[in-house]
């Protein structure tokens, strides 16, 4: 589940009277406990119905409506809502073989309204109802209130909170995740993006020994890796060249600087299309070749 923009916290202020929007991203240290407490949450609701979680109380472990509302989103990578198995329910409350033949809540609601239709001429009143349902109960070896259950087991409020590691998430990767997808979800929405790189910065990072241990071929490599991934998931960009005006502190001669401007597909092609889902990934991508390549130079 990822987040539309609406859901995200940010603020909106006009620059230079142009309408800028700021998203709200984590920082180190920032709601830590709170989150660590969303965690315990739904830790402790683990193979418990949907109906046991409140949203409400979830929301108010935060304190900030959207940060919660994105936050909760976000364990949903780890903690999902799953159905329960018809054959193991029916074997725990010992039902019969007719019973684990009907195979499913909808088939049972079919038989009852069957049972109903031949019985009482399709309606039941308030008298006959625990009357028909004990019949119907008998016939599969339950009881009554077996029986309801079953006849709801596949609802939303029935689905039982699972965890898809052996272990909860840390912190740590909840505010990772977050971020990321409130990343994603300024490119999903943006019609362009523009990087900016100093074509100088790899080189001047990487000293003569560690480019004896790790050879890389600096802003070069990059340059044809961000091209090469644009053209293979069809978003166009540009490339441009600009000569930085003001010389560096050492005198020496000013570093080019290197802008990289990706355009969405909205803006190409107009209607939103399957380029949607390349859009955001190209531009992800390309800012984290960028990041790679500056971390393993710097190193």
């Amino acid at each position: 589940m990822r987040f539309s923009l609406q859901d995200i916290r940010k603020s909106v202020q006009r620059r230079g009277g142009q309408l800028a929007v700021s998203l709200h991203f984590l920082r180190a240290g920032e709601l830590q406990e709170e989150i660590a407490r969303l965690i315990a949450y739904h830790e402790r609701l683990l193979g418990q119905p949907q109906r046991s979680f409140v949203a409400d109380e979830a929301r108010a472990l935060i304190g900030e409506y959207r940060l919660a509302h994105c936050l909760i989103a976000t364990l949903s990578h780890w903690y999902n809502w799953r159905q329960r198995e018809w054959g193991g329910i029916v074997a725990q409350m010992g039902g019969n073989e007719a019973l684990q033949a009907v195979g499913s809540s909808v088939q049972l609601r079919l038989a009852l309204y069957t049972y109903v239709n031949e019985h009482y001429h399709g309606f039941l009143s308030a008298q006959q109802r625990a009357e028909a349902l004990q019949v119907v109960a008998s016939s599969y070896a339950l009881s009554s209130s077996d029986l309801e259950y079953l006849l709801v087991l596949d609802s939303e409020d029935e689905a039982i909170l699972t965890r898809e590691l052996a272990g909860p998430p840390t912190v740590e990767d909840v505010m990772a995740l977050y971020n990321q997808w409130t990343f994603e979800a300024a490119l999903f929405n943006a019609s362009s993006v523009h990087f900016v790189i100093d074509v100088m910065a790899f080189n001047r990072a990487e000293s003569p020994q560690s480019a004896l241990q790790n050879p890389t071929a600096g802003i070069g490599a990059v340059i044809k890796r961000l091209c090469f991934l644009a053209r293979r998931l069809g978003v166009y960009y540009d490339l441009e060249y600009e000569q930085a005006t003001q010389a560096s502190l050492t005198g020496s001669a000013p570093s080019p600087i290197l802008h990289l401007t990706l355009y969405g597909p909205q803006e190409v092609t107009g209607a939103p299309s399957s380029m949607d889902c390349a859009w955001p990934v190209s531009a992800a991508f390309c800012w984290a070749i960028v990041r790679k390549r500056a971390r393993k130079n710097h190193s």
